[in-house]
This record gives C-alpha cells, structure tokens and sequence, in this order.
C-alpha cells in the first residue's frame, strides 16, 4: 500500500551572504543552584525543573559550565548527568548532557566547559525546556552521590544556518524530495529516520536541480545520531551536485558515482547537512565551516528494494516541502 510521507518545515537563522563562520552562538542559558544528582534517570526521587527559553534559533549543542560537590564518597563526577527534555511550545527527542568526563574525586571541583552535541531543533522564546538530575551509576539509592552547587546549560548554535526540514521516518519503497531555497554562507540541515540498507535494498541521497531548473555547486554530508560525521561528497551528483550512495543496488547512483560506494548505512537516526562549495564538514556537527556557493537546489532522498521489486512495492510518491529565506 502506497503512503503520503509528510515534512514538517523547520525554520533557520538567517545568514549573511558570505559569511562563512562557525563561531558558537549562545541563544538561551538555563542556570541552576543546589540540585542533587541521586539515581537513575526516571526514577521518581530525582530532582526535576523547567527554564522557559528567552532566545530562538536552531540548537546543536548543549554547553554545561558548574560546581560539583561529592556526597556520596567513591561517586564519579561523569555519573552526574541531566536529561533535557521538550516541554510545551518544543518538540524534540530528550537528550542526556554530560557536565565533565572526571571520574573519582573529593570535595568540590570545576565543571566545564563541557560540549554535548545533539540532532539540530529549535528552541522557542516562551516555549518549556524540562531537566532531570540524575545518575548514571547509582552509588546511594534514594539518596544524593553528588550535588550541583550551581550549573548552566547554554543552548548553542555552531553553524550559520538557512533551515531545513524533519523528513520523519522513511519507509522503504519511498522518495522525498525536498526543495530549498539555498543562501550563501549557510547550511541546510534535513533529519530522518529510516531501517537501515540490508539485502538488496538502497539508499541514495543527492541534490538536484531546483524550482528555476538551475544547477548549483553542492557539498553534502551525514551525520548520526550522535552527531558524529559518517560521510561527506563534494561532486559525486550530476555536474557539481553531490550524491551519496549505499547499497550495490543502488540505479540512481550510475554513471555519476559508483552504486554503493559510500557502504551501508544501519538502521538509525541521521542528519543530512547540505551547504555550497568549499563548505568544510567537521567529525560532529559543531565542527561545520559553511561555504560560499549560492543557488536553487533540492533535496532527493530515495529508499527503495533493488530494481524489479518496484512493482510490488511503488514509490510512495514525491513530497515537497519550500522553506523561504529568512
């Protein structure tokens, strides 16, 4: 049975044209003082508590700066974690940000300047962000390890950044095609979910022409759900466009690039990063230098069986989401 796969539009920071910086921007600071840190994440006897967000704009990073006092004697200061989660006016998946990676330790130490990265989303002025104190190794039940004398969660953004799309889950047997509008100096960034290649299915991701039928010079990369860069492609499209392929089977792939080339992609949640030439792609995605080609653009992404199981399953039609420049 064919399905409609829908595209949430994300809004983007505006960026200047030629601007081509990734210097971290604080757009909210939540501040904290005298929080236990006691046991496991959702436990019922973990301190909870909520900030309302007094910036906006896209967010790939949580930044933690604190104190951290020993309560419990052998506790490690890594065990002392907070869960972030969206409360109303967000919607994002929950993250676990760690303050430092100091193990063992006595008294009250320093904490931070400790970089957590995450799937890019929007913090909005007004909207909740929800925190949890816990432990990730629980060394007195019921009971503080350690406390937090004071703590601050900096939600940062690295890149310059136009926009981009949630393209949801990606069922097999469909094909997205995402237009953008693509400014110099910035980054685009579409997130999806899919079950990962296997067998003779495939996975193919590349930019081609745009509403204006223009050609531009892309580079592309993606990133996993930790942030964490998988692979990257300057002209590996038709032209100057740029394409990724997993999956032997792949038809779309030839004769611009070698079906499969880039392996094969596990089941996940992934980040794909788009920019135009001479954008430098860093190991996580607060490490991304935006390039300076500008151009119309879109984004096709297509997860499928191998030619010949077409027929049984069909493509599940083409979604197009715009998103205008800021």
């Amino acid at each position: 049975m064919k399905s409609v796969l829908g595209i949430l539009a994300v809004a983007g920071i505006a960026a200047a044209a030629g601007a081509s910086s990734s210097s971290a921007v604080v757009i909210g600071t939540a501040s904290f003082v005298s929080k236990a840190s006691m046991d496991p994440a959702g436990d019922a006897d973990n301190i909870t508590d909520s900030w309302i967000a007094t910036g906006s704009g896209l967010v790939n990073a949580i930044r933690v700066t604190g104190q951290l006092t020993e309560v419990a004697t052998g506790t490690y200061a890594s065990e002392a974690k907070v869960r972030v989660s969206a409360g109303a006016g967000h919607a994002f998946s929950s993250v676990d940000a760690t303050g430092t990676t100091t193990g063992n330790y006595t008294g009250t130490i320093a904490v931070g300047p400790t970089i957590t990265n995450v799937t890019p989303f929007n913090l909005n002025s007004g909207g909740t962000i929800n925190f949890e104190w816990f432990e990730s190794f629980d060394d007195s039940a019921n009971a503080a390890d350690q406390t937090w004398d004071f703590v601050n969660y900096e939600f940062v953004s690295n890149t310059i950044t136009n926009g981009g799309a949630a393209l949801g889950t990606i069922g097999l047997g469909s094909q997205i095609v995402s237009q953008s509008q693509h400014v110099a100096g910035g980054l685009d960034f579409f997130t999806f979910d899919f079950a990962g290649v296997s067998g003779n299915n495939y996975l193919n991701l590349r930019t081609i022409p745009g509403a204006s039928g223009g050609s531009m010079d892309t580079e592309m990369a993606i990133y996993d759900s930790n942030g964490l860069l998988v692979v990257l492609d300057d002209d590996g499209g038709a032209g100057l466009m740029s394409q990724l392929s997993f999956g032997a089977t792949d038809p779309l792939a030839s004769p611009d690039k070698t079906p499969g080339i880039d392996g094969v992609l596990a089941a996940g949640s992934y980040t794909i990063v788009t920019g135009g030439y001479n954008t430098t792609f860093g190991a996580t995605l607060n490490d991304i230098v935006a390039g300076t080609a500008s151009g119309d653009y879109a984004l096709q992404v297509t997860y499928a069986p191998a030619p010949g199981a077409l027929g049984t399953l069909g493509l599940a039609g083409l979604v197009a989401a715009r998103r205008r420049r800021a």
